[in-house]
């Protein structure tokens, strides 16, 4: 019976003699495979029953098997887990090499640590926002001064009436009400909101200034930590790649969260990136959990908006996007 894994029963130049010597630890490597094998039968089993419910279910038939489902998805899921730790447990014993993602040297670290940088870096610069409100303060003030003038004219056409209509006259009761208005508007202008558009429209000036220098200082800064995250990101594909292709035992955090292969189709340049950018939060991190691929969870006191909470939450929805 064939396990997927080469044995000394295999091989027919190895004599029966030679069996009953063997090493009693190959003998538990047999058993290894009888369990592996049990394990995938009953896998397939489940799988079979899973998906006639599931087909019944969707066909709208009378019975709804909606916690029948549950169950065997469940027992499914354990099996498989069960299949997974056999199936390591077998090639440890093989000997196959193990893959430590997570060592990825210095250099790798270095740019995990200047690509980190670029939220706080983000953050020190002015929002879009922010400079359309100062914008509007400096535009304000514009616009009061705007306000003067039209009232300094009203004033003068005012005035020109008054000089030329007769004391009983209606237009000049008018415009003698329209007068007492004007220079009412004029001193509320001159007195309040001019002095206050003034200041705030120069305070306003300075935090653009502020903020052009912070740009002119963040904005390389920001540009070195995109190209440490893009060399980063490129190196760690690269790690996975390899160790995917050696068919080296890959970590148990990376088989629990991501499986042992990638998806075929369009889905496996989303695993690739996915586990790439797990494994740069694991190095960003550095998280050593060697079963879990993000590490224990926030604690309660956390701040989860802090980016290593963030970033975690959209791991999370990436890998239950996968299905895996």
């Amino acid at each position: 019976m064939s396990h997927g894994y080469a044995t000394y029963g295999d091989d027919p130049e190895f004599s029966d003699e030679y069996l009953e010597t063997a090493d009693p630890a190959r003998r538990d490597l047999d058993e290894l495979f009888a369990a592996v094998d049990g394990l995938r039968a009953a896998d397939d089993r489940l799988g079979q029953d899973v998906a006639e419910l599931t087909e019944r279910l969707e066909s709208g038939g009378p019975d709804r098997q909606d916690d029948r489902i549950d169950l065997l998805a469940r027992q499914l899921e354990r099996l498989r887990q069960q299949v997974r730790v056999l199936e390591r447990a077998v090639r440890v014993a093989d000997g196959v090499p193990q893959a430590d993602l997570d060592d990825v040297g210095a250099e790798t670290r270095a740019l995990a640590a200047e690509a980190a940088r670029w939220d706080d870096l983000h953050k020190e610069l002015v929002t879009k926002e922010q400079r359309a409100r100062y914008a509007e303060e400096i535009a304000h003030l514009d616009a009061v001064r705007g306000a003067l003038s039209r009232c300094d004219a009203d004033l003068l056409d005012v005035i020109g009436v008054l000089a030329s209509t007769n004391r009983a006259s209606r237009a000049r009761g008018d415009a003698e009400s329209r007068l007492r208005a004007l220079a009412t508007r004029r001193r509320t202008l001159l007195d309040e909101e001019i002095p206050a558009a003034s200041a705030a429209a120069e305070k306003a000036r300075l935090a653009l200034r502020e903020a052009d220098a912070v740009e002119a200082r963040v904005v390389p800064q920001l540009e070195r930590a995109e190209r440490a995250w893009h060399d980063l990101q490129v190196r760690l594909r690269t790690r996975i790649t390899d160790a995917l292709g050696s068919n080296v035992l890959l970590p148990t955090w990376f088989g629990n969260a991501l499986g042992v292969a990638p998806p075929s189709g369009t889905t496996g340049d989303a695993w690739i990136r996915t586990a790439a950018s797990v494994l740069a939060y694991r190095v960003t991190f550095g998280v050593t959990e060697p079963a879990l691929p993000l590490g224990p969870p926030a604690p309660e006191a956390a701040d989860t908006t802090e980016r290593r909470w963030t970033w975690r939450a959209r791991l999370e929805s990436d890998l239950d996007e996968l299905s895996l």
